[in-house]
């Protein structure tokens, strides 16, 4: 754990430095909501240091870039563009969930209102495209900068589809899996897709190695949102920093609630359908109801064995680019930490 933390940490100074740089002229409130949200302060703005997630999209943007070119600050510009893309779709998340709290401290909209904090997630989104014309156009080729640019917006668009989907899904009465792998890859897998590959574009033009890249990546931002699942349902509160019962009460259609649908039978499956056809709220025994169904149909064990194979497609096109560098080490080292993390 400890190699992961300084993994992690790893370029976490130099990128919140780039954040905060590109802050600098932003007007005080709406600055000081995003440095909250960051957890650089607290709620009445004053210096803090508080948990902001794991960073590992960036990370694994300059881990990729650095790989392939011996160094890594030539592309920190794009790593905090995903970053605070990643940020930004938080904010709105948030609302559009109507969670109240995040790692442990309130929400930014339930502190400040869902009006201005709507506005501070646009004002963010936009400059993480600013944030993009910082790459050097002297050391990049044209033709990598437009593929970059075009795609960090195509990821954009993938990313509120995604949560379009995700928000529908609790509401539509039959999910397949098709259905969730497609939702989960635009919702998740798209900006882990391109943290890799915009690392990858800046850093060569060979395009076997682009294509193993793209697949690692596609891969295993797929098998991340799956863990994600599972520890959604099953995983330690303290550990995780929310209820496992959050998905469960809110009737989300995560991979294993779609695959006890799909196996439980007669009298079970009947009631299960009514509790996520209906429109009222979830009990305490519903859920628990819930929890046995997932247990009969072994829901679990499938939703791993289905995380496992995506995990295994991510690491044999790693492991076929066959680059001699410490940096593309720490990438495999992190890319097996986030499919088998328990946080």
């Amino acid at each position: 754990m400890s190699d992961i933390k300084a993994i992690l940490n790893k370029y976490s100074a130099p990128v919140d430095n780039t954040i905060k740089a590109m802050l600098a002229e932003t007007p005080e409130f709406m600055r000081g909501v995003i440095n909250y949200h960051f957890g650089w302060v607290d709620q009445s703005f004053a210096p803090a240091n508080f948990d902001r997630g794991k960073m590992f999209r960036p990370t694994m943007s300059l881990l990729v870039f650095e790989a392939l070119t011996g160094e890594y600050r030539a592309a920190l510009p794009v790593a905090a563009s995903i970053e605070m893309i990643h940020n930004f779709s938080l904010l709105h998340d948030d609302i559009e969930d109507n969670d109240v709290e995040r790692r442990g401290r309130p929400t930014a909209w339930k502190i400040w209102g869902k009006p201005l904090i709507i506005n501070v997630g646009d004002y963010l989104y936009s400059l993480a495209y600013k944030a993009l014309y910082q790459l050097d156009a002297n050391q990049f080729a044209p033709e990598s900068l437009f593929t970059v640019f075009r795609l960090i917006n195509e990821t954009c668009l993938a990313l509120t589809q995604g949560q379009d989907l995700d928000l529908r899904f609790e509401t539509l009465e039959t999910v397949s899996t098709e259905m969730y792998v497609d939702m989960v890859y635009k919702k998740t897998g798209a900006l882990v897709e391109a943290a890799i590959l915009s690392g990858a574009i800046l850093g060569t033009s060979d395009k076997a190695i682009l294509d193993n890249y793209y697949q690692f990546a596609r891969n295993i931002g797929i098998a991340f949102q799956i863990q994600d699942d599972i520890l959604g349902i099953w995983g330690d509160s303290d550990q995780t920093g929310k209820s496992s019962d959050n998905d469960l009460y809110r009737k989300k259609k995560t991979l294993p609630i779609i695959y006890m649908l799909e196996k439980a039978e007669g009298s079970r499956r009947a009631e299960l359908q009514t509790l996520y056809t209906r429109s009222e709220s979830l009990l305490p025994e519903e859920v628990a109801f819930i929890r046995d169904s997932l247990a009969w149909t072994e829901a679990r064990p499938y939703t791993q064995a289905i995380a496992e194979a995506y995990r295994e497609k991510a690491f044999r096109a790693l492991q076929a680019l066959n680059l001699q560098h410490q940096a593309h080490t720490e990438l495999e080292q992190l890319a097996k930490f986030l499919i088998d993390r328990t946080y």
